[in-house]
């Protein structure tokens, strides 16, 4: 089975973002436009089916468990097709090749082994990652792995749009014990019933057998049930609170208590914060009627004026400067395009490169001005109509974007008024020949999942 990791050269821990500049740094070198080598289309390809597998969550939760599967210690392909192989002669006639399955936390043999993905959220602000963490458990071992993944994703999982969704499906996907492929498990179930008859524990591999049947069920796993149920003693069963304890039960018995816990707990917190801020606005309502009664005596007296005494005895008032009013007419938008620009860009003749910004209609509309990363020198000023694509043409060189934006126009002095909203882009934004292609970038000024662009704030004296 292909390695789409070692293809990226990424480790298998490595998170979406690893992933995508992984993938980007080799397709700009392996690509055919680019490379001479007659392998590239053959490089490309590879990339492209390791990027399409990897970049997608649940794909790569699949991939990792095929792929966990197929390198487990003596479970090779050949193990995997003798065991679809069984018939009514299963004791008798045993494969040759023998796996070796056990849980990968405490090292349990039993017919509750099973591949599991339980889901773990992280998100913060314009940042969600949503990663599944793929293992052989046995049931108890599941239902502790589940309450981990549940509790990390309860705590990191909810401070973002995305991440609330995420966290919610991950709740729910790990109290059913996580995501089992069918496929996959019931060529484990297949492959643990054969150790377990050979391990002595015949009435186990009936119930692991039993198992396989009851996910997919298959013809030769019946006739393995059919041959194995003399030997199969019925299971005992213990009491409800043993199981309880030994967490033999499903994951929801202890996922419903914990929600049910977290939630009052919340409550509990919500009620106690509205209780405080109850008595807080009591005590100052009754500060404030003091304050009334008291100011209310003293009406009968002259109250002095504000000012201080001069060390002649006379006293000065003092005169507090009214802050400015803004009384700038409001002008019509301009064309977009741009604006103003320097001396230097006006008779620039080399090579430009392309410049594409999209806007988000709910910020209104913008001015972008470029500003030389080195010297910090003016260039030029755009303008960016509300919810467009603005595309332009700049000089070759690297440059640091400052974007300001607002619904009513006053012209390039005084851009946007008061409610002006400043920003920029603190990466250096370059724009250089590769071969026979200019590069340029590509702008969504737009809050987006597993984005690459930040964008700052910034003071209006910094503009």
């Amino acid at each position: 089975m292909k390695d789409y990791y070692k293809v990226l050269g990424v480790p298998r821990n490595a998170n979406q973002v690893q992933i995508k500049q992984a993938y980007r740094n080799l397709i700009k070198v392996c690509h055919p436009d680019v490379s001479a080598s007659p392998e590239a289309p053959d490089w490309t390809r590879q990339l492209n089916e390791a990027y399409a597998t990897l970049s997608s969550p649940d794909a790569k939760m699949s991939y990792d468990m095929e792929l966990k599967l197929a390198e487990s210690p003596k479970a090779g392909p050949s193990a995997r097709q003798t065991q679809t192989g069984h018939s009514s002669s299963y004791a008798r006639h045993p494969p040759r090749v023998d796996p070796d399955f056990h849980c990968e936390r405490c090292g349990r043999l039993d017919p509750s082994l099973r591949i599991a993905a339980m889901w773990r959220v992280y998100s913060f602000i314009n940042y969600s990652r949503k990663t599944p963490k793929v293992g052989i458990l046995c049931g108890r071992c599941r239902v502790k792995e589940s309450l981990f993944s549940s509790a990390i994703s309860m705590l990191l999982g909810w401070w973002s749009i995305w991440g609330f969704f995420w966290t919610i499906g991950a709740l729910f996907s790990n109290a059913r014990g996580g995501s089992q492929p069918k496929e996959n498990n019931l060529a484990l179930l297949k492959a643990v019933a054969y150790q377990l008859y050979h391990s002595g524990r015949p009435h186990e591999a009936y119930e692991a057998l039993r198992a396989a049947f009851d996910l997919m069920p298959d013809p030769d796993v019946a006739d393995a049930l059919k041959s194995m149920r003399p030997d199969a003693a019925p299971p005992q069963r213990k009491a409800f609170w043993e199981r309880f304890r030994s967490f033999d039960l499903h994951p929801l018995y202890y996922h419903a208590p914990a929600c049910i816990l977290v939630f009052g707990l919340l409550i509990f917190g919500l009620h106690a914060l509205d209780a405080n801020s109850g008595s807080d606005s009591s005590s100052t309502t009754a500060s404030s009627r003091e304050a009334n009664r008291s100011r209310s005596v003293r009406t009968t007296y002259a109250e002095p004026a504000l000012g201080y005494v001069q060390p002649g005895g006379r006293s000065r008032r003092l005169e507090v400067a009214p802050e400015p009013i803004f009384s700038e007419p409001e002008q019509p938008f301009p064309n977009p395009g741009a604006l103003n620009f320097s001396y230097s860009f006006a008779s620039y003749n080399g090579t430009t490169a392309p410049l594409k910004v999209t806007t988000k209609p709910s910020d209104g509309y913008y001015v972008m001005k470029l500003v030389d990363w080195g010297s910090g020198e003016f260039v030029a000023n755009y303008f960016i109509n509300s919810g467009s694509t603005l595309s332009v043409d700049v000089p070759l060189g690297s440059y640091k974007l400052k974007f300001a934006s607002g619904s009513r126009w006053y012209g390039l002095k005084h851009l946007f008024g008061p409610s002006t909203q400043y920003s920029y882009i603190p990466q250096r934004m370059d724009f250089y020949l590769s071969g026979d292609y200019a590069e340029g970038h590509r702008i969504e000024l737009i809050p987006q999942v597993g984005g690459n662009l930040e964008t700052r704030d910034m003071k209006p004296e910094d503009w």
